[in-house]
């Protein structure tokens, strides 16, 4: 009976201690289980709202799902989910190819072509019927964030790859941002090509055809208010179909030997009209001269006349024999033979040896006198 007591007092005591042990645990665990929850209610309230902007980056706030605002720098806090939903949109500047090619352009040299497919080829036809392949670059951003949110995004990144849209085991295709703007890219092509010849696109009016893509593709995006600014649009590359491109390159040579025979002739036609240019000046210079020498001669001959009527006002008489025996004077000094008759002053005779004999011509004499 002694030894059954002892034992129940030896378990009696073990089971108290074990209990107090238990209740140290489960208080101990009491406490960190509270400061946890402390802990994590804190960050919860005082960092779980918070967000910093970064450079190139726009935050959307959404309250209970519904649009709040939109901020673009410095930090802010509000309650956090599921209060509150931050959007983060990158504004940053973002490019993206679409390509009008074909999938012969990426066979080897020499193997058989393939007919163009709709679904797997890509091209585009001018006004007049041609077909023409084609590369380019797109650059946009997002310009208004709470429009890009509201009417294009399904993530939360501009840059992301575009969902994949699949029902059952039929794939639906792409659905997302990059993709909307392709194919409002892929319909400009389309619209302003129909509205262009070939030989514009190709090679005359390249540039002009290109600017026209461009603003067609920023008014359809405007219209779909997206909330995206259109940067950029270059034209990469433009080829015709892999069967026909012999003749297009044909054509071209054409072309840049025309360009080229067009360059010359304006370049003689500069030189012509630079040289008769300068003869133009020449003459000029030289009728300018004339005049003012014809000028001053009349003037000085008119001074001249002048002072004779003067002196034939004053002493009529006087000034015709003046002028009378000057011009016999000059008359006679052009001539060789002259002879003058007579003496008197009522008949004075003038003869002129018109046409005088030539002087013989004396023999040589002879050989060995």
């Amino acid at each position: 009976m002694q030894e059954d007591k002892f034992k129940n007092t030896n378990n009696s005591t073990a089971y108290e201690s074990g209990m107090k042990a238990l209740s140290k645990s489960l208080q101990m665990a009491f406490v960190i289980l509270l400061l946890v929850i402390l802990f994590m209610l804190v960050r919860f309230i005082s960092f779980g709202g918070y967000f910093a902007v970064k450079a190139q980056e726009a935050v959307i706030v959404l309250q209970f799902g519904k649009y709040k605002d939109v901020y673009t720098r410095d930090w802010h806090w509000f309650l956090p989910y599921p209060v509150n939903r931050f959007i983060h949109i990158k504004t940053s500047p973002e490019y993206m190819t679409v390509d009008f090619s074909s999938r012969a352009a990426q066979l080897m040299p020499g193997a058989p072509v393939p007919p163009l497919e709709i679904g797997r080829d890509g091209y585009m036809l001018s006004g007049d019927g041609n077909i023409l392949h084609s590369n380019w670059k797109i650059g946009y951003r997002v310009s208004d964030p709470r429009k890009f949110y509201e009417n294009v995004l399904s993530s939360g990144d501009v840059s992301a790859e575009d969902e994949n849209i699949t029902e059952g085991d039929v794939k639906l295709g792409l659905r997302g941002p990059r993709t909307m703007l392709k194919n409002l890219f892929r319909r400009a092509v389309i619209q302003t090509s129909a509205s262009y010849n070939v030989g514009d696109i190709y090679d005359t009016k390249r540039s002009v055809y290109a600017d026209a893509v461009k603003s067609l593709f920023i008014r359809l995006v405007n219209e779909a208010e997206l909330g995206i600014a259109v940067d950029d649009v270059v034209l990469n590359s433009i080829t015709p179909p892999v069967k026909t491109a012999a003749a297009f390159n044909e054509v071209a040579s054409a072309m840049n030997q025309k360009a080229a025979l067009k360059n010359q002739a304006e370049e003689y036609s500069m030189t012509v009209l630079n040289e008769a240019a300068k003869t133009r000046s020449a003459i000029l210079a030289d009728a300018e001269a004339y005049r003012i020498s014809v000028v001053s001669n009349i003037k000085s001959e008119s001074i001249y006349f002048e002072s004779i009527a003067k002196e034939y006002l004053a002493s009529p008489r006087t000034v015709l024999m003046t002028l009378y025996n000057n011009t016999l004077s000059e008359v006679l000094s052009a001539q060789d033979g002259k002879y003058i008759i007579g003496t008197s002053a009522k008949s004075k005779e003038v003869r002129l040896k018109l046409n005088p004999e030539a002087p013989k011509r004396k023999k040589p004499a002879a050989e060995g006198k």
